[in-house]
């Protein structure tokens, strides 16, 4: 049977737990509509730890937020050497945490938090110690600059440090994308990237349109991929801010948010949605 719609799941607080699990209901859900619906996570991880929540349930992969994803061959964007110019001036000025990816490395100039650290059970990242490159200074970094897709900035107690790097950014000439996942980070993407980039693709490339397509997510990083599905939903444990832009709501990612809504919207359709 072909697949007659899409469904796109972010990772982090939709799709997994707190303990980086999905669930077996959820699992079991995926595996029902199989034949129904072509599945995909949508994330703004690593391509490396992305595949392996991915390979969990058989999905596609968008990763880096749109930078890097599978629509018949891999398409992967990169910062760029401007981009990562403007990065690197602003960061030398705030003694923030940063990271920058490929689609499997880390490049890092400060101390690696344990959520970044090489852990088969944290799957944040790379689970190969390998893949992590501390580099000896910010501008070091510009070496890199025809590997790395994406970077982050992390501030867990200076949110007015990364105020102000945001305000920076800003007034800068646009040379890459400024997004969110959540309120202690800023992520940074190259141009005309995006989950909503990347989902397009993969839209034109399958046959399947919006009116087939089903998007979930928690983060502002969600939002651009709300406007290019008929079912934008989220998560219950989403922000009121990400909610108030969604078509839907569904449950929390603890209590199988996706699982129930594909439940209660696909069954009845027999592969073709009603909009009535």
């Amino acid at each position: 049977m072909t697949p007659k719609q899409l469904v796109f799941m972010d990772i982090d607080g939709t799709l997994v737990d707190e303990q980086q699990h999905i669930s077996a209901f959820t699992k079991q859900t995926i595996r029902q509509f199989s034949d129904q619906a072509r599945f995909y996570v949508a994330t703004g991880r690593m391509y490396a730890s992305a595949k392996i929540i991915a390979d969990e349930i058989g999905a596609g992969i968008i990763a880096s937020n749109g930078s890097i994803f599978d629509a018949g061959t891999r398409q992967i964007k990169t910062l760029g050497a401007a981009a990562l110019k403007q990065i690197v001036t602003v960061l030398q000025q705030h003694p923030l945490n940063a990271f920058f990816f490929t689609d499997h490395q880390v490049f890092y100039t400060g101390a690696l938090p344990s959520y970044f650290q090489h852990s088969d059970h944290n799957r944040i990242a790379s689970p190969n110690p390998h893949d992590y490159i501390k580099v000896p200074s910010l501008p070091a970094l510009l070496d890199h600059s025809a590997e790395i897709i994406n970077g982050i900035i992390i501030a867990e107690d200076q949110v007015a440090e990364l105020n102000a790097i945001n305000q920076q950014f800003a007034a800068m000439p646009a040379a890459f994308v400024v997004s969110s996942s959540q309120p202690n980070n800023i992520e940074l993407i190259p141009q005309h990237s995006g989950k909503a980039s990347a989902i397009k693709a993969i839209q034109t490339a399958t046959g399947i349109d919006r009116h087939h397509t089903f998007v979930f997510g928690d983060g502002d990083n969600d939002v651009d991929m709300f406007g290019v599905a008929d079912y934008a939903v989220a998560m219950g444990n989403a922000t009121p801010a990400v909610q108030v832009r969604a078509q839907y709501v569904t449950g929390t990612n603890e209590q199988d948010g996706i699982a129930h809504f594909l439940l209660a919207h696909l069954p009845a359709e027999k592969g073709s949605i009603n909009h009535g």
